[in-house]
């Protein structure tokens, strides 16, 4: 299947918004695009509980990472968790950088 650029980083952002929204029940998801450098998403409970990620532009854009092999790198790479693990207000980022 192949994808336009732009329509492969929509449909890798979608999966990850999807991800996202499965992982964190209950928060907001708000996503931030800063092309061509990376695309931000914050989950947001309460100004207490907000987690951040950062995938970079390349990853998003790369023909082999297809939306199927990105949702399944979600879950292997435990993104949520490691999310998570970081400090309030700091982005885990993830893939190429």
């Amino acid at each position: 299947m192949g994808y336009e650029n732009g329509s492969l980083v929509e449909a890798n952002v979608e999966v990850i918004r999807e991800y996202l929204i499965s992982e964190f029940k209950g928060f907001e998801v708000t996503e931030k695009k800063d092309v061509p450098v990376s695309c931000m998403f914050t989950v947001t409970k309460s100004a207490d509980e907000r987690y951040q990620l950062k995938i970079f532009w390349p990853q998003l854009s790369d023909k082999n990472n297809t939306p199927e092999r990105t949702k399944k790198r979600l879950v292997t790479d435990d993104v949520a968790g490691r999310m998570k693990g970081k400090s309030q207000g700091e982005y885990f980022l993830w893939g190429k950088h």
